[in-house]
């Protein structure tokens, strides 16, 4: 997996080459991205992009099966599955279908693949199948911003995993066997949502996230003295934030202070592209789930849960 992480900036630029050639009408209405797990984390990207930028068409994310009723002809639906095989994912597609809905696709094969062919519409298929899907994100998101016309946003982005792999060893060291809590601003939360992914997913370990303000409404309450042994918080921490987002979030951190909480605070790397700043993030969460892996001595690549979970349901 280390090599994966690695490699992940160039999932970039493969991605938008993957998509150049696909034409689409862009006078939908909305976009309504379709996915599980690892492969809808594209989609929290384009929703975090269309949050930061205020950019057009709304950005919708579903994972559940067929498609909203609000969902029309007007609107582009975008199918993506890592594997071309995942129930949600063929429910909603072929609900598009059924009811003429402009839909395209994204993934390695499988029945998704298959599908589109039949039906002749726009799909992009992804070569390095063998990878995870939370370790084809830089594929996904790419394809997807090429798609809806936004491939500039992705071709202007540095990564550089290397920078960030001794904070994430020293990170997951700090973490050892507790279960993380993981905390932002409300504008990047997206970040917390998906380390808990890596958490579980890469860690085989429960997670939880939440953001500010509304956190401090809640589940502040919850550090008591007897939960220090059982839980550590990451706090993601960005300078340009709101100066009432990080007052927020400081003086949450002065509790946990007075209370001798061990935490950690991440500080996002500074970026014009939010898109950016959000993409190093998660390659941080990469490493630190990956040296948790090691430490806590589970193969991270591996969902046995997940697998046993499928062939029980289908």
């Amino acid at each position: 997996m280390r090599n994966q992480i690695l490699n992940f900036p160039s999932q970039l630029s493969q991605g938008v080459e993957l998509a150049r050639d696909i034409k689409i009408d862009k006078t939908y209405e909305k976009v309504v991205v379709c996915g599980m797990g690892g492969s809808g984390i594209a989609g929290e990207m384009l929703l975090f992009w269309q949050e930061v930028s205020g950019m057009l068409p709304v950005v919708c994310i579903h994972r559940d099966y067929d498609l909203p009723s609000w969902v029309s002809k007007n609107d582009l639906v975008v199918c993506i599955s890592w594997s071309g095989n995942t129930e949600e994912a063929l429910s909603c597609y072929e609900a598009a279908i059924k009811s003429d809905i402009p839909a395209v696709s994204i993934t390695t094969g499988g029945k998704l693949a298959e599908l589109s062919k039949k039906h002749k519409t726009p799909l992009v298929l992804i070569p390095d199948k063998d990878l995870p899907p939370r370790m084809g994100v830089g594929y996904m998101t790419a394809v997807l911003f090429q798609l809806i016309g936004l491939g500039e946003k992705i071709t202007t982005i540095s990564l550089d995993p290397v920078k960030t792999e001794a904070e994430g060893k020293k990170l997951a060291d700090k973490i050892d066997g507790m279960t993380p809590l993981l905390y932002s601003s409300y504008k990047w939360r997206v970040l917390p949502r998906l380390w808990k992914i890596l958490f579980n997913e890469n860690d085989k370990i429960h997670a939880f996230w939440n953001y500010f303000p509304g956190m401090a409404h809640n589940e502040l309450v919850g550090f008591t003295d007897e939960a220090q042994d059982r839980f550590f918080p990451i706090f993601f921490k960005d300078a340009g934030n709101d100066k009432r987002q990080n007052k927020n979030i400081d003086t949450a951190i002065a509790i946990l202070d007075k209370q001798e909480y061990n935490y950690s605070i991440v500080n996002l790397s500074s970026s014009d592209n939010p898109l950016e700043t959000v993409l190093n993030g998660y390659i941080l969460g990469l490493w630190t789930s990956f040296y948790l892996a090691k430490k806590l001595g589970v193969d991270p690549e591996k969902t046995k849960l997940l697998e046993e979970y499928k062939e029980l349901r289908y």
